[in-house]
């Protein structure tokens, strides 16, 4: 009986705890061997390398390593990727924004005192016309 109680302990709380993920490789991560490459795939690999590089270099060293089409190829990714950064901010702006709402500043004991004064003064006038009126 107490083993049963025991096991089942055991299996209740194990249902409560996170399960283990497993991330294996797809076949779309893998690169081709060497043996198994066509031409056409080796060169996408050389473009893709050499990519890998030029991408991360700063706008000066790219102007001093690159040229013709790989410069331009350069000035327009990196152009779309500081316009994407800005689009991203401004979106980033009026999202805060919409989420921060006007605080009112709290009144003082004075100007309660003096809008309350106000209000009766606003309804005297009104009271007195109205008396007119009637008259």
């Amino acid at each position: 009986m107490r083993i049963a109680t025991l096991c089942c302990l055991i299996a209740g709380a194990s249902a409560f705890a996170p399960a283990a993920i497993s991330r294996s490789s797809t076949a779309l991560n893998v690169r081709v061997p060497e043996g198994d490459r066509t031409p056409e795939i080796s060169e996408i690999y050389q473009i893709a390398d050499r990519w890998a590089e030029i991408r991360l270099y700063s706008d000066e060293e790219a102007k001093q390593k690159l040229s013709g089409e790989e410069l331009e190829a350069y000035e327009r990714y990196h152009a779309k990727v500081k316009e994407d950064i800005e689009k991203a901010q401004d979106l980033a702006m009026r999202m805060a924004k919409a989420v921060e709402i006007p605080q009112v500043a709290k009144k003082s004991k004075t100007q309660r005192k003096k809008d309350a004064w106000a209000r009766k003064q606003a309804q005297a006038a009104a009271d007195a016309a109205a008396a007119l009126n009637r008259s």
